[in-house]
């Protein structure tokens, strides 16, 4: 991206959440995900195999639509054990599937990624961000 919009690790993250548009390339695990700001041939879009289903969440409360105070964020966990996120209006920022022991919820991004949060009560806390049903 340009130099305006990375001059340090934070302010680079910030431009690949909300301004997508002036990612020039990135990488994940060694392989091309976007290139010249679109997505690369051969975009890896699944994690490794032999990683295990999250099981079925079907009548769970913690399915639905999980949105931070400000907005910002809005984070989809469906009964399958799939998982989108919106950032800063940027639908899909993250796709993947997650796995909920206790009050620890675990992310795997479909470009092979490891998230992780915690439920405090009712809300789960995720990269900084607190959630409510939305």
């Amino acid at each position: 991206m340009p130099d305006e919009f990375a001059a340090d690790a934070a302010s680079a993250q910030a431009t690949l959440l909300t301004r997508p548009d002036q990612v020039r390339a990135l990488v994940a695990a060694g392989k091309p995900v976007l290139w010249a700001g679109v997505d690369a041939p051969d975009r890896p879009t699944a994690p490794e195999p032999g990683i295990p289903a999250a099981g079925d969440m079907t009548g769970s409360p913690r399915v639905g639509v999980w949105i931070d105070r400000n907005d910002f964020l809005h984070q989809e966990l469906t009964a399958d054990g799939r998982y989108d996120e919106t950032r800063g209006g940027r639908p899909h920022a993250y796709e993947g599937r997650y796995w909920i022991d206790g009050d620890r919820i675990d992310y795997l991004d479909d470009l092979g990624f490891w998230a992780f949060g915690e439920f405090q009560g009712e809300e789960p806390h995720h990269a900084g961000y607190a959630m409510r049903l939305g």
